[in-house]
């Protein structure tokens, strides 16, 4: 995929992730924010409903203990609730208490004002032309009176119902009922009719229900669906202050339902509205931010393009020049017009790398003719080994003849030894070939010193598969037996031990002698060579130089690290009588296989 389309195609996708992350942001914190309005709205609503019935109801109470603190009207009742038999004190207390109701006070605010008793004497307001009322208490009145009774004069709320006094009209009704304190009192009953909860309950939004419900049973005001209108009833019973989330089990919408509950009137006001509202609320500002956030995409799309393509052009220019390029025209400078520092950069290093390179082509064709000469060279030298084998045989088979196997066992040894050490195809070995090695050697020097030399060689048969550089071990102990007992009688000891650690991770060689040891400054120095040598080979990558026949600890070091790398560890311990080597490796995988396999493969 071209450059330009990977940036346009990155872009577009971060663009789209950043968009979609904005729009779930964007959309439910709007969403949040209407709600906390609806929620805040029906809140407020419903409690301006609740004062103003409360308005209402305070001002149908009031007109009750106006009524019942007037002299005039408690004496006149007292007169009604002990004179039986008509008489003129009868019917001038009946004039009275209807003088008193029919005051302009009472004819403007309410509906109805009755005061009426057991015995037959009703007395109302307005009693006259389409408010005429009917001269004997209707049944349907009972249940109020019922209500009203025993509540030691307490006001009780009257739901609306048609009016079953008048004789006339009947609208529907509603007010406020007290028992007149006193033996044979009667009732004083305050009426407004349906038009006065109207004006309190009826809202303009018709998404907006709205339900009062009467603690003592039924509704104050209502919906015309009964099955709706008593889960509204139910829920007005356990909700009193509350702006809360319920699903509607009629509707089966989630509904946001706000209540408000009045101690003075014993009314719970609910108002309902459907979830869905807010996301209709929403859709005027949700389109407005679409609108704007694709014009914002569309722009940053069309920025991208331009961009990549000011990126893009540098970058396609170099790339057809490197197409170009070959090894006529390597030396030739590359020109980009209006580069970035970057790509400038980038057109400098290639420049360099092409220089490096045709240098190089250079250095090949000299190099060529040197390793034709190293052939030769090689091919030259070996000859010396062919020679020596041809001449160790002539002495195997002179000693033959003479009876003496020691000399054949010398010269096979001697040439197992060379036939080793002159292998130039591998140049590493696993332990137990270097072992077998290192056994030719110590015998012939068995055979030099005699009595005077004593060797011990254990090894764990586990690791024999593992690899080591050719001669490393030989050049240990031919160390310790050159430079280890100089001027001493005593008997050489020689011990090699190569085993585990108790990791199970690493494999170490110990070298031991009882020569007569190593200064300590020398071990120092010994390990500062050591250092420099292994920053040389590992991190500077220089090549040494080791004198032929030169110190063996070095020449073995340097081999190992060019082997094993930075994972190898040598350590030289001077004891008081005689020298120890330690060589620790990490085991390889080959660990623990047939040996025999290993040697015969080669």
């Amino acid at each position: 995929m071209r450059f330009q389309r990977k940036i346009l195609l990155n872009y577009v996708l971060l663009l789209f992730i950043s968009v979609v992350i904005i729009i779930v942001l964007y959309y439910n914190s709007s969403r949040k924010r209407y709600a906390e309005q609806e929620y805040s709205y029906l809140q407020t609503l419903s409690g301006q409903m609740m004062q103003q019935l409360e308005m209402e109801y305070r001002s149908m109470q009031e007109m009750t203990e106006s009524l019942l603190s007037d002299p005039v009207i408690l004496d006149n009742l007292k007169i009604l609730a002990t004179i039986y038999e008509d008489s003129d004190y009868r019917v001038e207390a009946k004039k009275k208490i209807m003088i008193r109701l029919n005051t302009y006070h009472i004819v403007k605010n309410f509906y109805r004002v009755l005061i009426y008793n057991n015995r037959g004497d009703i007395f109302a307001s307005y009693d006259f032309d389409e408010r005429k009322i009917k001269n004997m208490i209707p049944e349907e009145q009972e249940v109020w009176i019922t209500g009203a009774t025993g509540k030691k004069g307490r006001t009780g709320l009257v739901l609306p119902h048609e009016d079953p006094w008048g004789m006339k009209t009947s609208p529907v009704i509603y007010g406020v009922i007290r028992e007149i304190l006193g033996s044979n009192m009667g009732y004083l009953e305050v009426q407004k009719t349906e038009d006065s909860l109207k004006r309190i309950f009826e809202i303009f939004d018709d998404n907006i229900r709205v339900a009062a419900v009467y603690d003592g049973g039924g509704a104050l005001y209502g919906l015309e669906n009964e099955e709706m209108m008593q889960y509204y009833e139910g829920l007005g019973k356990s909700e009193k202050h509350t702006v809360t989330d319920r699903k509607n089990p009629v509707t089966g919408r989630n509904e946001i339902v706000s209540s408000v509950y009045s101690e003075l009137t014993g009314v719970t006001i609910l108002l309902a509205e459907d979830r869905r509202v807010i996301t209709q609320k929403m859709s005027g500002p949700l389109w407005m931010a679409f609108w704007i956030l694709l014009l914002f995409v569309s722009l940053s799309i069309l920025f991208i393009v331009r961009i990549s393509q000011n990126l893009a052009r540098p970058i396609n220019e170099l790339r057809r020049q490197m197409e170009q390029t070959n090894t006529e025209n390597m030396g030739e400078a590359i020109h980009i017009e209006n580069s970035m520092d970057e790509i400038t950069a980038l057109t400098n290093t290639y420049e360099r790398i092409l220089r490096r390179l045709k240098e190089s082509l250079i250095q090949e064709k000299n190099l060529s003719y040197l390793q034709l000469q190293a052939r030769y060279d090689l091919l030259q030298a070996q000859i010396n080994p062919h020679f020596f084998h041809n001449v160790l045989n002539v002495i195997s088979s002179r000693g033959l003849m003479l009876g003496d196997e020691t000399i054949c066992e010398i010269c096979g040894s001697l040439s197992g030894m060379l036939r080793y050490a002159t292998g130039n195809k591998i140049r590493y070995a696993t332990i137990a070939e270097e072992l077998i090695y290192l056994k030719q050697y110590l015998y012939l020097m068995k055979l030099r010193y005699q009595h005077k030399l004593e060797y011990l060689i254990e090894v764990d048969e586990r690791l024999g598969s593992q690899l080591v550089p050719k001669i490393a071990f030989q050049q240990i102990v031919e160390n310790s037996i050159k430079h280890g007992f100089n001027g001493k009688n005593d008997v050489m000891k020689i011990t090699v031990t190569i085993k585990l650690t108790e990791s199970g991770e690493h494999w170490i060689a110990v070298f031991t002698d009882n020569g007569e040891g190593i200064k300590k400054e020398t071990v120092e120095q010994l390990e500062q060579q050591m250092i420099r040598m292994r920053d040389s080979l590992l991190n500077r990558h220089e090549s040494i130089e080791m004198e032929i026949g030169g110190m063996g600890l070095l020449n073995t070091y340097a081999r190992l690290v060019l082997f094993f790398g930075d994972d190898v560890k040598l350590e030289i311990m001077g004891l008081e009588s005689g020298t120890t080597v330690v060589i620790a490796v990490p085991v390889s995988a080959g660990a623990g296989e047939d040996v025999s396999s290993i040697g015969s493969g080669r």
